[in-house]
């Protein structure tokens, strides 16, 4: 979008951040305008956090409706989008890395309204000391409460005194205007700075709360400790937190993207990284609740816990998040390239599938519930088939490097070198689909979707195929 654009249509909204409302066109024009799908279809149709639903299964039965998509438009944002693409009321809506909210026209892809949230990051490598992205703004999927029509998103912002903070923004879904604007920051002590907390993990909504998780920055540098933050969503002064690691440092909750899943009794389950510095190799880690699968209450009480003891170094857990699974079953995976199976009730293990994607996986998995497999990123290539009613690893799918969907019975993911989007048959593993996408592709990335359409976050903005 033009400053001239912005500056013709906006106006100073709560807290001084900037609203823009209007038919806004993206800096770059829409390439082309879809006509397939209803408007009824487009309202009714939501897609309110990180794969989707709480269980991270990534699965819906709507999609694009053909397996060779065709491009319907891009809309260039000035700005990363590393999260995954929303859509609710009728809005496509995204959050850019320079801490910019933005809802689309589903059917051509023009600003309906933008929110600039303060001044991102920039920098990151000089200022933190490690770090490979920048600017460091909004970098992780939003959540929408759909009772309300809120949209969350968490921003870094630079102080411009030399500190940073992370800050929990609460959106009007329809017209942008800030309903919430709660500092985010975990409890941090004891010489642990927010310069080095990355909130990479996707956000979640569970009891009225917006559900916050942290990191470090690529590197590991600082002081830093992994992290959950429950935030109340109508008394935002209410700060609950989990930690990792507090014997030590380190416990990394990023997940590649993913977002903690959530079970119907509203329990919240992560997995962590590695303590800082890297411990031996061979495990198990010594710190407490690192490399593990966590489960919390809705107060971030620990419940139950499951180690990955040969995980050592630097072999992370928390390269993808858990996914919950029919049976009372989560599956976890990460780089010992181990997938567990563990029980949802006390993480105890029903099974391991060793030799997971022969390279580390990175991602969050999704789940075709027709074949009983999950579809797991790996990011030296490929998507590795796992069958959950067999307990045993399948295919190595080749084309494509980042976190999958299941998309009206298609599995569809990215290749992040080549710039394209991959359909596949989840039943054989064949290649039934693929399209340029027409931008950069960040790593980690993922597909979401509403009937007739699928959109790709990019390194600039959303491209929309129908």
């Amino acid at each position: 979008m033009t400053a001239a654009a912005l500056a013709a249509c906006s106006t100073q909204g709560p807290g001084g951040h900037e609203t823009t409302s209007g038919a806004i066109a993206p800096t770059s024009a829409p390439t082309s305008t879809s006509t397939t799908g209803s408007s009824s279809a487009t309202r009714s149709s939501t897609w309110l956090s990180y794969h989707a639903s709480g269980s991270r299964k990534a699965a819906v039965a709507y999609g694009v409706p053909r397996r060779s998509p065709h491009k319907a438009w891009s809309a260039d944002l000035g700005g990363a989008v590393r999260g995954q693409a929303l859509v609710f009321g009728g809005h496509v809506l995204a959050a850019t890395e320079k801490n910019m909210v933005v809802a689309l026209d589903p059917s051509t892809g023009r600003v309906v309204w933008s929110q600039t949230l303060g001044r991102p990051l920039t920098d990151v490598a000089g200022r933190s000391g490690c770090g490979n992205i920048d600017p460091l703004g909004i970098t992780s999927t939003p959540v929408i409460d759909a009772a309300t029509g809120t949209m969350y998103v968490v921003a870094e912002i630079d102080d411009g005194n030399g500190s940073v903070h992370h800050q929990l923004f609460g959106l009007d879904a329809a017209s942008g205007a800030v309903r919430v604007d709660v500092p985010a920051d975990p409890p941090i002590t004891g010489g642990q700075q927010a310069i080095h907390l990355l909130q990479r993990a996707g956000l979640a909504f569970s009891g009225g709360r917006v559900i916050v998780s942290y990191g470090g920055n690529s590197g590991d540098c600082g002081n830093y400790h992994g992290w959950v933050v429950s935030i109340d969503a109508q008394h935002p002064g209410d700060l609950t937190s989990f930690e990792v690691a507090s014997d030590g440092e380190g416990g990394a909750i990023w997940q590649s993207g993913g977002a903690p899943a959530i079970d119907a009794g509203g329990n919240i389950f992560v997995t962590s990284g590695n303590a800082n510095p890297d411990p031996p190799q061979g495990g198990p880690d010594p710190k407490k609740y690192t490399e593990s699968v966590i489960k919390l209450d809705a107060a971030l009480k620990p419940l139950a816990s499951y180690k990955d003891v040969v995980a050592g170094g630097d072999e992370d857990l928390s390269t993808a998040n858990p996914v919950l699974l029919p049976g009372g079953l989560v599956f976890a995976v990460g780089k010992t390239d181990i997938g567990f199976l563990l029980r949802a009730s006390d993480l105890t293990v029903v099974a391991k599938v060793p030799h997971i994607c022969g390279s580390d996986p990175d991602g969050g998995p999704a789940y075709d519930a027709h074949t009983q497999k999950l579809f797991v990123p790996c990011r030296g290539g490929g998507i590795q088939v796992v069958d959950i009613a067999q307990r045993s690893r399948g295919r190595l799918l080749s084309g494509a490097d980042s976190s999958p969907v299941v998309l009206a019975g298609t599995v569809w993911a990215l290749n992040s070198d080549e710039g394209k989007v991959v359909g596949y048959d989840p039943s054989t593993g064949v290649r039934v689909g693929t399209a340029d996408v027409g931008a950069d592709l960040p790593v980690f990335e993922s597909p979401s979707a509403l009937p007739g359409m699928m959109l790709v976050p990019t390194a600039t903005g959303v491209t929309a195929f129908d």
